[in-house]
C-alpha cells in the first residue's frame, strides 16, 4: 500500500505541475479564432469553458500557481495531506466541469485518474481528517460551555436559514429580473421605412431575463442596455437610452402584433424625432 501511496503522490505532482506550467506558458486556456467569431449559443461547452477560464490572465495564472504549489506539497511527506486537500477541491471542480460541459473523453479521463489518486491519498489520511473535522469538534472558544437551546427553536432556525434565501431569490428571479411583456424575445426587422436620416436597427432584443432591458443591433454593431416599457392595453412602446435610469427617449410609438405573428411598430425615433415604421419577425 505504501508503494501505491508513493506512486499516487508523485504521479499527481508531476501531472499537475506540468498542467500548471502549461497555463503559465500559454499552452492551455487558448481559444481558436474561428470560435471567437461564432455566436455564443452555437459554441460547444468545451470552448465556452476554455474561453471562460482563459478570459482573465490573473485567474488562469492563479489556478496554475495553485496546481504547482499543490504538486510540490505532495512531494514532501510532511505536507502531503495539505497538498492533497488543496488539490482535491480543484480537481473535483475540474471533473464536474469536464462532465457537464462536454470536455473530450481524454481530458475527462485524465481528470478522473488524478481525482482518484487524490481520493486514495486522502483515504490513507482518514484518521487525521476525521480527527480534525469531526472527532475534535469545534475547539474555538472551547472553554465556554455551549448553551442549551430548545430543539424546536434549533430546527426553526435552520428551516428559516433555508426558506428565507429560497423565497428571496425566487422573488428576484421571477418578479424583479422578469416582468413579462408580449414583446419579450428577439425580433428581426424585415421591413423598415422612415422620413429622416435616423439609422434603423436590423434586430431588436427585448430581454426576457432582465426586466425592462432592450438592445438594438445595427448589422455588426450593437447598442445595448436600453430601457423599454410596454403598455399592452394602449399598444404603446417606449425605449430610452439608459436601462432603469431612462435618459433621452430613443423611440416613442405604438405597436401591433399581427395575425401572422409579426410585430408592426410605428412612431418617432432618434434625436431628430424622425417618423419610422418597422415590421419585425420573431426569431425566438
Amino acid at each position: 500500500m505504501i508503494a501505491l501511496y508513493t506512486v499516487c503522490r508523485w504521479f499527481v505532482a508531476i501531472v499537475l505541475v506540468t498542467y500548471g506550467f502549461a497555463k503559465l506558458t500559454g499552452a492551455q486556456f487558448t481559444i481558436l479564432e474561428s470560435w471567437l467569431d461564432t455566436p455564443m449559443r452555437e459554441v460547444p461547452g468545451f470552448w465556452l469553458t476554455w474561453y471562460y477560464f482563459g478570459y482573465s490572465a490573473v485567474y488562469g495564472n492563479l489556478i496554475a500557481l495553485l496546481q504547482i504549489l499543490g504538486g510540490l506539497l505532495l512531494t514532501f511527506r510532511r505536507t502531503t495531506l495539505l497538498g492533497a486537500v488543496l488539490l482535491f477541491g480543484i480537481m473535483s471542480n475540474i471533473v464536474l466541469v469536464d462532465i457537464f460541459y462536454g470536455v473530450d473523453i481524454g481530458g475527462l479521463g485524465s481528470a478522473i485518474v488524478i481525482w482518484t489518486c487524490l481520493a486514495f491519498i486522502l483515504f490513507q489520511h482518514r484518521a487525521e481528517l476525521i480527527g480534525l473535522f469531526w472527532a475534535a469538534g469545534n475547539r474555538v472558544y472551547a472553554g465556554r460551555a455551549p448553551r442549551r437551546r430548545p430543539v424546536p427553536l434549533v430546527v426553526a432556525g435552520r428551516a428559516l436559514l433555508l426558506a428565507l434565501p429560497a423565497v428571496f431569490t425566487y422573488h428576484i428571479a421571477n418578479y424583479n429580473n422578469r416582468v413579462p411583456t408580449p414583446l419579450d424575445g428577439v425580433w428581426r426587422v424585415v421591413e423598415a421605412s422612415g422620413n429622416g436620416s435616423t439609422e434603423l436597427p436590423t434586430d431588436v432584443y427585448f430581454e426576457r431575463n432582465r426586466a425592462f432591458m432592450a438592445a438594438l443591433r445595427y448589422g455588426d454593431r450593437w447598442s445595448r442596455d436600453h430601457h423599454f416599457e410596454v403598455d399592452a392595453d394602449a399598444g404603446r412602446l417606449q425605449i430610452w437610452e439608459r436601462w432603469l435610469s431612462k435618459g433621452p427617449v430613443l423611440f416613442d410609438g405604438t405597436y401591433r402584433l399581427t395575425a401572422d405573428g409579426r410585430l408592426a411598430v410605428s412612431g418617432v425615433m432618434g434625436e431628430a424625432g424622425d417618423s419610422v415604421r418597422l415590421v419585425l419577425e420573431r426569431v425566438r
